[in-house]
């Protein structure tokens, strides 16, 4: 119940049509919370083709957005074509001064939930994680600085995201909270609700699997997923095809 009210609510913020496909995805979850399947595979909701998806509307600055934006989205998640207004929004951080323009914001709010739905949905699918504390182990998981530092850097995403780094003795933004690893993590979190808002549940579910969770395993660290796990883990990457597994279906 939890689970599915977060989704939805994550498809109200976005704010747009393309966030249809998440509230259908959560009331597939709550249905299937209801009759006590907790294997359900997002990748079975009904979402549209990745290849006929509408692309939002093309500011009238879009000419402004530089290419290598969506050029490095599109290499990185081949096969995947990122709209240039699609990738500023991912890669611009608020407080880059175009973030006038659009940032990632709700893309990250988005990507959190989304990701925080898949990985308790992996772990109440295994016998083994039974024991442990599910909310727990998404929290340190997932949380924002261990993404930036751990993903972030698999996806080159230090090379083209767009913000600010904050003034030396500024009160305000010094620190963690506003540091490239935040930043980072918060890209990491733009990614994967960009990918849910332009492609759908489906690939956002393959990206989880195959360039997410094979990451977040840190063998030995109390921020990965706990070691006796890792092996149900490379099992689910592996039936995905790996980590650089295909993120369309053929």
């Amino acid at each position: 119940m939890l689970l599915a009210s977060r989704l939805i609510r994550a498809s109200r913020v976005l704010g747009h049509s393309h966030s249809r496909a998440l509230a259908s995805t959560a009331y597939a979850s709550k249905s299937a919370f209801f009759h006590g399947d907790t294997r359900l595979n997002f990748s079975k909701a009904a979402h549209a083709p990745a290849e006929r998806r509408a692309t939002p509307p093309t500011p009238a600055n879009a000419a402004a957005v530089p290419e290598h934006l969506s050029q490095h989205l599109d290499k990185t998640f081949a096969p995947l074509k990122f709209p240039p207004a699609v990738a500023q929004r991912i890669l611009t951080h608020l407080s880059h001064r175009e973030s006038v323009i659009g940032h990632n914001s709700r893309f990250a709010f988005l990507g959190r939930r989304t990701l925080e739905a898949y990985l308790l949905l992996f772990l109440q699918a295994l016998p083994a994680a039974a024991g442990h504390d599910h909310a727990r182990i998404v929290a340190h998981v997932l949380n924002t600085h261990t993404l930036g530092q751990h993903v972030a850097p698999r996806w080159k995403l230090q090379e083209v995201m767009r913000w600010v780094p904050p003034r030396a003795g500024d009160i305000v933004l010094d620190g963690r909270e506003a540091g490239v690893h935040k930043v980072a993590g918060t890209t990491v979190e733009a990614v994967v609700g960009g990918v849910l808002h332009q492609f759908g549940g489906s690939v956002a579910h393959r990206l989880f699997h195959t360039r997410v969770l094979p990451h977040i395993l840190l063998p030995g660290s109390p921020l990965g997923l706990p070691d006796v796990l890792h092996a149900d883990a490379l099992s689910a990457v592996e039936r995905y095809g790996g980590p650089e597994g295909p993120l369309l279906r053929s």
